[in-house]
């Protein structure tokens, strides 16, 4: 299964979505600042390069659901400043879909499904 890379911008939506009723979104990497120069960065001033590793917060977004939306704002990435304050940053995502399950589970005590679990088939 290819692997479909995303940059989006800073106020933006990061939008994905699985085609087959089987699949969920497994991210793979997932960047947060200024990578290179790209649809959201025009400019150089100095500050390319800078970025943080943010798969863990957009892996528990996303990962696992046959779709996701997340909008890119500083705040909800823990305030991660990895360039000069004064530069827009933008998210950049690799991410696939691969065959997966959806699974209701109970948690002890409870007479109702309390979620879902997406687990992972191959």
């Amino acid at each position: 299964m290819s692997i479909t890379e995303q940059a989006v911008c800073q106020s933006e939506y990061f939008r994905a979505k699985c085609s087959g009723i089987d699949e969920v979104l497994m991210v793979t990497s997932a960047l947060y600042g200024r990578m290179h120069i790209s649809k959201c960065v025009k400019e150089n001033f100095g500050f390319i390069g800078c970025s943080t590793d943010v798969l863990e917060l957009v892996d528990a977004q996303c990962s696992g659901r046959r779709e996701c939306s997340m909008r890119i704002l500083d705040e909800n990435f823990g305030n991660a400043k990895p360039c000069h304050d004064d530069l827009k940053t933008y998210l950049q995502v690799n991410y696939r879909c691969v065959k997966g399950e959806n699974i209701s589970y109970l948690t002890p005590g409870e007479t109702g499904a309390s979620g879902v679990i997406s687990l992972v088939i191959g």
